[in-house]
C-alpha cells in the first residue's frame, strides 16, 4: 500500500522552493519488495524519513543508509532504492538554484551524494528535523518546514540574478550555451562559472539529464511509442544520442531496464 501527495509551496517560497512531497509505503507482505531501480533527476532536496530508513546500492557496490534528513544534490549515476516495511518520507522540492539562493551553500558540494540536514544547515535546523519526526500528518510536515523557510527567506544569502530567471523558461535547456549566456547577460565562461554553485553541475550535464527525465516519463506514459519518436520529442538529435545517455544514467540499455520498478517523475 502507498500513498503520495504532492503540494505547491507558499507563494511567498515559491521563488526558491518548487513542492513539498509525501509518500508513505507500508508493505504488509512476508516477502520483501524488488529495490527501486533510481536513474539521476534533475533536482535538488531536502529528504525527511521519520520512520523507517531507506538505503542506496550504487553500481559501484556501495551502500548508503537514509538519515532522518539528507540534503540531496544532483546525482549523476543510477542506484538500487531498497525501502522498509514502513516508509515515510517528506520531501521539498527546491526551484533550480534556490537552495543555493536560499542558504549560500554551492550544490557542488552535493554532487553524487547526500550529507545530514544538521551537519550542513546548523543546529536550528535540528529542531526542525526532530519536529517532523513527531509530526503526525502531510499537512503538519508541510507547516513546519514552511515555518522554517520563511525565516531563511528573510535572511536570504544570494539576491536574484538575470541567471535565475534563465531557469524559468520551460525550454531553457534547449538552447545553446551561448543563448542561454546571453540571457542571463554574462559571458559563457560566466554563466558556467555562476551556473555551477546554483546547480553542481555543468549547463551541458544537467541539460542532458532533463532530456533524458523528460524521454523516460514519455515512454513510461507512452510505452508504445518507439525510440526514435521520444527521442525527437526530447530535443534529442537523433536516438543514438538518447540510447548513448541511457547507458549512461541508468547503467543499462531499453530492452533491459525494469520500468516496472522504475523511479521516474
Amino acid at each position: 500500500m502507498s500513498h503520495l501527495s504532492i503540494v505547491p509551496s507558499h507563494p511567498a517560497l515559491r521563488p526558491y522552493v518548487k513542492a513539498f512531497w509525501f509518500l508513505h509505503f507500508q508493505n504488509k507482505e512476508t516477502v520483501k519488495p524488488p529495490p527501486l531501480s533510481a536513474t539521476p533527476i534533475p533536482e535538488q532536496c531536502l529528504y525527511f524519513y521519520p520512520r523507517e530508513k531507506p538505503y542506496l546500492l550504487t553500481t559501484q557496490g556501495e551502500i548508503l543508509h537514509g538519515k532522518s534528513s539528507m540534503v540531496m544534490g544532483q546525482g549523476t549515476a543510477s542506484s538500487k532504492l531498497f525501502l522498509p516495511q514502513d516508509y515515510v518520507m517528506f520531501k521539498v522540492l527546491f526551484q533550480p538554484g534556490g537552495f543555493y539562493r536560499l542558504f549560500g551553500t554551492p550544490m557542488t558540494l552535493f554532487v553524487g551524494n547526500a550529507e545530514e540536514g544538521p551537519v550542513v544547515l546548523g543546529n536550528d535546523f535540528k529542531e526542525v528535523q526532530e519536529r517532523i519526526e513527531e509530526a503526525v500528518d502531510f499537512k503538519t510536515m508541510v507547516g513546519i518546514a514552511e515555518n522554517y523557510l520563511f525565516k531563511k527567506v528573510n535572511q536570504v544569502k544570494i539576491g536574484v540574478q538575470p541567471i535565475d530567471q534563465v531557469f524559468q523558461h520551460s525550454q531553457w535547456h534547449l538552447q545553446t550555451l551561448d543563448q542561454m549566456a546571453q540571457a542571463a547577460c554574462l559571458s559563457s565562461r560566466q554563466f558556467e562559472r555562476n551556473f555551477l554553485p546554483r546547480i553542481g553541475v555543468s549547463p551541458k550535464f544537467y541539460s542532458r539529464l532533463i532530456r533524458f527525465n523528460m524521454a523516460m516519463k514519455i515512454k513510461q506514459k507512452e510505452p508504445q511509442l518507439s525510440w526514435m519518436h521520444i527521442a525527437f520529442q526530447s530535443g534529442y538529435y537523433d536516438h543514438m544520442h538518447l540510447l548513448r545517455d541511457f547507458k549512461q544514467f541508468t547503467d543499462s540499455v531499453p530492452s533491459h531496464f525494469e520500468f516496472e520498478t522504475a523511479l521516474i517523475y
